[in-house]
């Protein structure tokens, strides 16, 4: 499963790189193609309860993220200072919902930036990394995603720990 889940981020990763900066804004009703899939198999996303509810946990999620102060999403005090005007908070909210949707092999395709790219030079700490993902806890917890659920579901963001924590 591990392996599974490592090769379809990385292969996630390399097509956010072709697509960097080329996509277009859509709905969880606009999604671009199927998820790869066995006859009857039931993915991660089918099983936090499809796009809507990925897209709201993403929406509450950066919500949440922005307004706490150990996260610093706003990078204050850093050279990647970042505005969050109501349409820079919208257009993250689609593309971490969209990348929430890959991530649990939903039929999104993400359409935000490189990951790499977009976090060099942030410095972004280890404590930072930590509430961030203590902040898409509370969020899970809201929406009373099962424990389970939550622990495959927070691995597979925290697979992307190292192109993100850069201290």
């Amino acid at each position: 499963m591990v392996r599974c889940c490592t090769t379809r981020l990385v292969w996630g990763i390399v097509s956010v790189t072709l697509a960097a900066g080329c996509g277009t804004a859509g709905t969880p009703e606009q999604v671009k193609n199927e998820p790869i899939r066995a006859p009857g198999e039931v993915t991660l996303f089918d099983r936090l309860g499809g796009g809507s509810a990925i897209y709201a946990i993403a929406d509450n999620f950066i919500d949440r993220a922005i307004a706490d102060p150990q996260v610093n999403f706003r990078r204050e005090g850093h050279a990647h200072t970042w505005n969050a005007t109501p349409d820079s908070v919208a257009r993250l909210k689609l593309y971490w919902a969209q990348y929430f949707d890959m991530l649990a092999d939903g039929p999104q395709v993400y359409e935000g930036r490189n990951i790499f790219d977009t976090h060099h030079g942030m410095d972004i700490s280890e404590g930072e990394w930590v509430a961030l993902l203590n902040d898409l806890k509370s969020s899970l917890d809201q929406f009373q995603v099962p424990a389970d659920l939550q622990k495959e579901f927070i691995a597979r963001v925290a697979g992307t720990h190292d192109a993100v924590v850069n201290e």
